[in-house]
């Protein structure tokens, strides 16, 4: 019954959208086609001060691409320019119709592995693998190493392809700041008119009538500015390349090219297949409209390295080898903003485990404490048709691009593995990186791409249906821009490490966790990704979080850079004020032992961490005097044990620690046991702590340990205690500043 319903659903979505096309059809042979696309574009790229105009879901560029197949057949039908409101106004519903049954439909057209009909259900609507800026200077840094060569094989250079693509937006931005009091004054002069019929004590039929279409003085100034888009703007919004505020000026060669390369009109719209991978659109005249500029510059990008692909050579011996060392290189200056440069190194090589007396090597290494990132930087395609039902170049390109990389980092695994000495070197410099094994605790494998692949770094677990990642063994993969995002907030290596070890734990997680990198990465910054810290209200019982708009603030920051926001954001992880002593009292040790706990740390709930440095802060050193006092937190499969004495030596503040960890994490049969030590010295400052430990390892039965535990006298209390009363535990002081959250 529910396949019969949802095939009706689909059904009826399929004949909404064939009316649809048919209305505004019917709309472009009495109106002017090419001032239709124009203003619709105008009004959905623009957003009026008192606001019905914008896009909140960021379905308009997908909109503007479906209003463009139907229109630039319809160029030069109608000569009639004037289009008013009540004609241009529909257009929008009933192009939503048309994505909504697109999006729809696509789910039931083909029998795609889920991962597959998840991206081609994504590329009807998503556009932009970064911001605008990101893609450019890849264009720039990369492709523009090379502009003669591209100049004389296509009559334009990737600079100038930027700098033409570049000034579009600002001469639409110029253009509506100078026609933005004629808005105003259009639309002040609808609202002032509707103001006055309101308040006359009579009306007549042209007044009412006036009133009874706008309802208010809003929709009024609306209308107001809409008209002005109708009648003005939108004739002005075309661009000619070669009047560009460009010096040199754009020839009628580069124009020309240009269009070539990336534009369709009239006489090339039956050739494009997929009309959002040509992002210009070509009036009859010659000017262009554009729709959507990061899209533009991703298929930029992509039709430059297909011209530079076409010579096998010239691809093969330069173009590809100058990419993959910018990539490298970038993810080597991204590490170095998280990590002390001297703990990154790039090129290296070392014995490699799978073959006899021979040499692997590994793009790039951290060494940071007891962590190690090995990292493999790849600058493979990935190909739009991968992403709209070709699964063959799917799997192919995430092979290339992730699993690749992941195998390069298994073998310096192995070889980790089987050797008590490591020792890599790095090619160029001879620099090493030398380490026991033994001390190394945690390995990640990394994988920076150039290409934003689409979200496919944040579902390695759903590859499955692809035969990829089958052993359930995943590492962390993330593009070149968004990586770089990440290291424009205060990230610190501990809570970046930590981010990676959340990622990869998500994808064994009996729920689904959706997002994209950035959304994903911010919802960490504010919650480290833990179901403790995460409030659903009283329904818990869920199997899927799909994080979205969480990254608004990197919107924000990219804005600021550009100079349209004012106040740079401040991203940082989220902890509390008195919390954070935690963590900066473990920079000051800054040893090896600091800073695997700082990570361990981070595992836990905000509200167990500020448990513990309240407790930390006010463990009550009056009661220190009489010899050891000890408060033990549990959460999870993890202990967190604090130890305080005034009159004991620090030797022996160590010896009870490591005591008491052992005790406290096999009497809650623990895993894992944080236990942090004070030693009070009068007349000295007390930090928060003194000294701290970590240790992990299975629960095993032990029965001496049970034979402990069983002589340690239990607590008898014989009534429950108030929040105000002297605590059982003698130290003085009222439960609620003793023992109540460890009670609790």
């Amino acid at each position: 019954m529910e396949e019969l319903n949802l095939k009706k659903v689909v059904t009826d979505l399929n004949n909404k959208k064939l009316a649809a096309i048919q209305n505004i059809e019917a709309t472009l042979d009495t109106v002017c086609a090419e001032t239709m696309l124009s203003l619709q574009i105008a009004q959905l790229l623009t957003t009026t001060e008192n606001g019905s105009i914008g896009d909140t879901y960021g379905t308009h560029p997908a909109m503007i691409e479906r209003l463009a197949e139907i229109a630039i057949p319809k160029f030069g039908v109608s000569p009639n320019k004037k289009i008013s409101m009540f004609q241009s106004n529909p257009i929008y519903s009933l192009l939503q119709d048309i994505l909504h049954a697109d999006m729809i439909s696509t789910r039931q057209s083909d029998d795609l592995p889920s991962i597959s009909e998840d991206l081609k259900h994504s590329s009807k609507v998503i556009r932009g693998n970064a911001y605008p800026e990101q893609t450019a200077a890849k264009i720039r840094k990369i492709q523009g190493k090379f502009d003669s060569w591209f100049e004389a094989q296509v009559g334009i250079s990737p600079n100038r392809v930027v700098d033409i693509t570049s000034a579009l937006v600002p001469r639409i931005e110029e253009l509506y700041s100078n026609e933005m009091d004629h808005i105003h004054k259009n639309a002040e002069s609808y609202q002032n008119q509707f103001i006055e019929y309101k308040n006359q004590a009579t009306r007549g039929k042209k007044e009412q009538d006036f009133i009874d279409s706008f309802q208010s003085e809003e929709a009024a100034y609306i209308y107001g500015c809409i008209e002005y888009i109708n009648l003005e703007i939108c004739h002005k919004w075309p661009a000619e390349l070669t009047e560009l505020a460009l010096l040199p000026a754009v020839t009628i060669k580069e124009a020309d090219a240009f269009k070539s390369l990336f534009a369709v009109g009239k006489h090339n719209i039956s050739q494009v297949e997929h009309i959002q991978r040509k992002p210009f659109y070509q009036l009859l005249d010659g000017r262009l409209l554009f729709g959507d500029i990061s899209n533009a510059y991703d298929v930029i990008f992509d039709e430059l390295e297909a011209i530079a692909k076409s010579d096998n050579k010239f691809f093969s011996n330069q173009y590809q080898k100058y990419k993959s060392k910018w990539l490298e290189l970038r993810a080597y200056e991204h590490l170095c903003q998280i990590f002390p440069k001297s703990d990154v190194y790039q090129s290296l090589c070392y014995p490699d485990p799978d073959k006899i007396n021979a040499e692997a090597e590994m793009d790039l290494a951290v060494k940071w404490g007891p962590f190690l990132l090995v990292v493999e930087a790849k600058s493979k395609q990935f190909r739009f048709e991968g992403r709209v039902g070709d699964v063959g170049r799917l799997r192919t390109d995430i092979v290339r691009n992730i699993q690749d990389g992941f195998e390069q980092s298994l073998r310096a695994k192995r070889y980790i593995a089987s050797s008590n000495e490591c020792h890599f070197k790095e090619k160029k410099t001879g620099k090493l990186l030398s380490f026991k094994s033994d001390d190394v605790k945690k390995i990640f494998p990394i994988s920076i791409t150039f290409n934003h692949l689409a979200d496919v770094a944040t579902r390695l677990h759903q590859l499955g249906d692809l035969n990829l990642f089958t052993d359930k063994d995943y590492p962390f993969s993330i593009c070149e821009s968004d990586f770089e995002l990440l290291t424009k907030s205060n990230l610190t290596p501990d809570a970046f490490l930590y981010y990676i070890q959340r990622r990869i734990e998500l994808f064994s997680d009996k729920r689904e966790w959706m997002g994209d990198e950035l959304d994903l990465f911010s919802a960490y910054l504010d919650t480290r990704l833990l179901s403790d810290n995460l409030t659903f209200g009283e329904e818990q019982d869920f199997t899927t979080m799909y994080f979205s708009n969480y990254s608004d603030q990197f919107d924000e920051l990219m804005a600021f850079e550009r100079g349209e926001y004012p106040t740079k954001p401040n991203i940082k992880l989220n902890l509390l004020p008195d919390t954070t002593q935690l963590f900066e009292t473990l920079k000051d040790y800054d040893s090896d032992s600091a800073r695997w706990i700082a990570f361990a740390l981070l595992a836990l709930s905000d509200s167990l961490l500020n448990k513990i440095t309240q407790a930390l802060l006010n463990i009550g050193l009056d009661s220190l005097n009489s010899g050891f006092r000890t408060m033990t937190f549990v959460e999870n499969d993890t202990v967190v044990v604090l130890v305080g004495t005034k009159i004991h030596s620090f030797d022996d503040l160590r010896s009870h620690m490591a005591n008491k960890a052992l005790l406290e994490k096999y009497r809650y049969k623990a895993n894992k046991c944080i236990v942090v030590g004070i030693k009070y010295c009068a007349g000295n400052p007390i930090k928060l702590f003194n000294t701290a430990d970590y240790i992990e390892f299975k629960w095993v039965h032990d029965e001496s340990i049970e034979q402990v535990l069983a002589s340690i006298p239990k607590a008898n209390i014989m009534k429950k205690i108030g929040r105000n009363e002297i605590c059982f535990c003698g130290s003085g002081r009222k439960f609620k500043k003793c023992c109540i959250n460890r009670i609790q």
